[in-house]
């Protein structure tokens, strides 16, 4: 292969970023279409359109280490043209006050000292057809194993594209590509890619209908472990509800692999709802454990920071509390029981809607030995 000299500028490399450049501009200009021919628009068929956003503040504080940030986000849904729309959503988060060593609310350095971002964590064209939507581009997503997992400043966010299928009865059907992500539980402040630039291809159909629910999914990654899962549940009556979870995982290359297998009941008494839960992992698959995907994983006992994936036969037990007696406000513990692996975890949680845009959250987390964590976020929607 002849390389281009230092003088000789690279063909094939010019004409990538030109078609790159060229994409981008195209977007741009829809975009600015979309936004210019708003006010003739007679029928919408989004009624989310329109700029939007959230201001967040967030403080934790792990052991002897504190940060506190402000941030959250900001962007525009056009109204649809045509069958087409657009949107971009810009995410930030930055320390205050001095104290910044939590790196969930930090770029991918952490702490201490860390830096904070901004990063537009959304930008796609969208088209909408009578039982069909796509997607294209930066975008929000949230299935079993790749979802957004807002526990910090800034949820993941994922690129690629997306296919849903709503023209069955009670059927949703749901076909992605996705090739990078950006946000908490990557590497925050630019995309990345997902599975060594193979990313991973999903299918899943999900079905409701009256007390009961079923989803089942696919996720190939050539590079990395194809994952199978199915979800059921049931209300058999109305204070009581049942739940199954299967997972099957195979790693390419390696001989073997993983089953999970998870149960959930819950009972709601008045102002009340008690609820337990059971995950276990078994099989030979790699080092015999589950992988929870990008994002925050599906498992019934999955805790605020502790879960079963990444541990060696590993298995869960969990129970709770909730209380819904006081308008507005939902509150309650939770303990998850860890035979091996991780650490067993209490959680507090405290969720209170203040007013109409403006809500509060706190978790409180104890690891036994691997100590604590308390986390308070502060929204303010608009």
């Amino acid at each position: 292969m002849k390389t281009p000299s230092a003088h000789q500028p690279d063909t094939k490399h010019a004409i990538k970023i030109s078609h790159i450049r060229s994409i981008q501009n195209r977007f741009l200009v829809w975009l600015v279409l979309l936004i210019s021919f708003q006010p003739v628009i007679a029928h919408d068929l989004n009624s989310d359109t329109g700029f939007s956003g959230q201001i967040r503040l967030g403080y934790s504080r792990t052991e002897n280490f504190d940060s506190a940030a402000v941030g959250g986000k900001v962007g525009y849904v056009s109204p649809t043209l045509y069958f087409f729309n657009a949107s971009a959503v810009a995410y930030a988060s930055y320390p205050m006050a001095g104290i910044n060593d939590d790196e969930l609310f930090l770029d991918s350095h952490g702490g201490p000292d860390g830096d904070g971002y901004a990063i537009l964590g959304e930008a796609w064209l969208g088209a909408h057809f009578p039982s069909i939507d796509i997607k294209l581009g930066r975008q929000t997503f949230d299935t079993p194993h790749a979802d957004s997992d807002d526990v910090g400043m800034i949820p993941n966010t994922f690129s690629g594209a997306v296919i849903t299928h709503h023209g069955l009865p009670n059927t949703t059907i749901t076909l992605a590509h996705l090739d990078k992500a950006s946000g908490v539980d990557t590497s925050k402040e630019k995309f990345t890619d997902i599975n060594d630039s193979s990313g991973v291809t999903l299918l899943g159909v999900e079905y409701e209908k009256n007390n009961w629910q079923a989803q089942l999914w696919h996720y190939a990654q050539p590079k990395a472990a194809d994952m199978d899962y199915a979800e059921f549940s049931i209300e058999p009556s109305t204070p009581l509800k049942l739940g199954l979870q299967l997972a099957h995982q195979r790693r390419h290359g390696v001989s073997g692999h993983a089953r999970l297998m998870g149960l959930s009941a819950s009972y709601e008494l008045e102002k009340i709802r008690l609820f337990t839960d059971y995950n276990k992992v078994w099989g030979t698959y790699g080092v015999n454990n589950a992988v929870g995907g990008v994002g925050g994983g599906p498992f019934f006992t999955s805790a605020e920071i502790n879960t079963v994936d990444d541990a060696a036969n590993i298995r869960a037990v969990a129970a709770g509390i909730e209380y819904t007696g006081i308008k507005n406000l939902s509150l309650g513990p939770r303990k998850i029981d860890f035979n091996q692996g991780v650490s067993d975890e209490t959680d507090f949680t405290l969720s209170y809607q203040l007013k109409k845009h403006l809500s509060a959250d706190l978790i409180v987390s104890n690891l036994t030995q691997d100590g604590d964590n308390t986390r308070l976020f502060i929204n303010y929607d608009f």
